[in-house]
């Protein structure tokens, strides 16, 4: 496993299990398969309601607790610190866990900056090692760190092959800031796992068209958080770390990106406008 070591200090690994969508009654199976075959990074939510079995999976493993990453996220659109301290715990008490690694703002609603400060004073009492966001855009994102006193560690956004991010990458860049890339593979939406640049890349290592378009992105250093349910797939997509890509190969998947999402959510790419969440 290769670690990307955030801003302040902790290293966080390139490659994570997501859980959206997930069933809770699977959750608990699912990352205890993803534990077994290698994988320390479990990214979660508040509102995936599977957060008890990430934290029962956790709390079940030989893994000694130091050796996980654990992120979760609170969505409540909160506008007081007495909100968010309610929100925060409602999650901390479905994971069961003493601390988490990273807790993010899922989206930019209710009274982020007020959110943000209540999260800081949370990290300085050592509940979570990291915090960051999600889905914040340049419109959104300068209200977090304009009057920060903790810089977030990561922006969690829609990004791979097809959309790239090359820009929010940028944008991150004088902060110190990492792109984690959620949906890494496009919800296999638009024909991803048939594109052929991607397909004739793989068949130079071989690797699949699917391990070629999360390499990209982990080449890029960017972190990824590949969704899966199955274990022959978990497998597939942490397998990674016996091939580069070639610059010429680099160049030619630069070529797939569309400029724009493919999943519906809210981006920079739809002209992303927070009060329509």
């Amino acid at each position: 496993m290769e670690y990307k070591t955030l801003n302040n200090g902790l290293k966080m690994p390139m490659i994570g299990l997501g859980v959206y969508n997930i069933p809770e009654r699977e959750t608990q199976r699912v990352v205890e398969e993803a534990l077994s075959v290698g994988y320390r990074s479990i990214d979660t939510a508040a509102m995936y309601y599977n957060e008890k079995g990430v934290g029962d999976a956790v709390k079940s493993s030989a893994i000694p607790r130091e050796q996980l990453f654990i992120t979760t996220k609170i969505c409540d659109s909160c506008y007081t610190r007495e909100e968010t301290l309610r929100t925060v715990d409602h999650s901390m008490r479905q994971l069961g866990l003493d601390y988490v690694d990273l807790m993010l703002i899922h989206w930019p609603v209710g009274n982020p900056t007020v959110m943000w400060h209540t999260l800081e004073e949370l990290y300085e009492q050592g509940m979570f090692k990291a915090i960051g966001v999600s889905n914040f855009y340049p419109n959104t994102f300068h209200k977090i760190v304009d009057g920060a006193n903790v810089m977030p560690v990561v922006n969690q956004c829609e990004t791979h092959v097809l959309y790239q991010q090359r820009k929010m990458f940028d944008y991150l860049q004088p902060y110190d800031v990492a792109l984690e890339a959620w949906s890494p593979l496009a919800e296999g939406r638009n024909s991803i796992f048939k594109n052929k640049t991607l397909v004739a890349v793989g068949e130079k290592y071989g690797k699949t068209s699917a391990q070629v378009a999360l390499k990209f992105l982990v080449q890029n250093g960017i972190i990824i958080i590949p969704k899966t349910t199955h274990k022959e797939r978990m497998i597939e997509n942490i397998d990674l770390f016996d091939f580069t890509l070639s610059d010429d190969d680099l160049h030619d998947i630069r070529l797939l990106d569309t400029g724009r999402n493919v999943t519906g959510w809210p981006s920079d790419a739809l002209k992303y406008n927070p009060n329509s969440l």
